[in-house]
């Protein structure tokens, strides 16, 4: 409420501070314009009496109203940047029930990087980096053979067979790791 407040007082003085600049300005021209010298001061007598003319002046101070407010929006979108933002949404069957309203979507000024489906690995050494050990056994279990042998893989599951305390599943994949090591290129 507090912001709100300041705003309100901000916008009011900008406002106060531009129709006292105008009336200082018309004002000054209307009653000076004589006392300019030459030239320039016939061309600002000729142009305050058309724009002081029925009607002219109305237009005229339309025209300079919609000017000032156009100026004001162009400066305003240029300090505060462009609207346009991304929104991610969370749908689907998977949204948990009980998610409150404002944890299904959020906003981005910057375009979200496109989403990349974590391989089988990766997704194995994060459960294990937060120590969710049987998910990363889950994901070790549904690599193909190839994979497995992998020495990203191998170190991986001597880790957590480490981690877990299988000292038989450890000895055994120290010998795959040493087999590994030892043949040919």
């Amino acid at each position: 409420m507090e912001r709100a407040y300041d705003e309100r007082v901000k916008q009011v003085a900008i406002g106060a501070g531009i129709l006292l600049t105008l009336m200082v300005v018309v004002t000054g021209l209307l009653v000076g314009w004589h006392f300019l010298p030459g030239l320039l001061g016939e061309w600002v007598g000729t142009m305050m009496g058309i724009i002081t003319t029925p009607f002219v002046m109305e237009t005229s101070f339309a025209i300079l109203g919609l000017v000032i407010v156009i100026a004001l929006n162009v400066w305003r979108q240029h300090k505060d940047g462009d609207d346009f933002v991304y929104l991610e949404q969370v749908t689907g069957p998977g949204v948990p029930v009980d998610l409150p309203e404002h944890a299904k979507w959020a906003v981005y000024r910057e375009k979200p990087l496109d989403p990349v489906e974590p391989s089988l690995l990766e997704q194995a050494e994060g459960a294990f980096a937060i120590g969710d050990f049987p998910a990363a056994t889950d994901w070790i279990g549904a690599m193909d053979r190839e994979e497995l042998n992998h020495p990203e893989t191998l170190q991986l599951r001597l880790e957590l067979a480490r981690a877990t305390g299988r000292m038989d599943l450890l000895k055994q994949l120290e010998e795959e790791i040493r087999e590994q090591d030892n043949r040919p290129i």
